[in-house]
């Protein structure tokens, strides 16, 4: 799992661009905006492709045992 985690903010106009490029399909519509599911990876592929910067990205915690 990547180092960072991403979440979707209300900045989100729904256009789908990152629910289509997501390699490992984790993100799904919700009713304002896109959502990022626990499947995510942190490769950043929709942070790159959001046209207006709704992802946000942050560390990730380490997991703990």
């Amino acid at each position: 799992m990547g180092k960072l985690k991403f979440h979707i903010d209300d900045t989100c106009v729904k256009c789908g661009a990152c629910a289509v490029d997501c390699p490992v399909q984790c993100i799904t519509q919700g009713e304002t905006r896109f959502n990022i599911g626990k499947g995510c990876i942190g490769c950043g592929d929709c942070y790159s492709i959001c046209p207006v910067g709704a992802v946000k990205m942050s560390k990730r915690e380490p997991d703990k045992e």
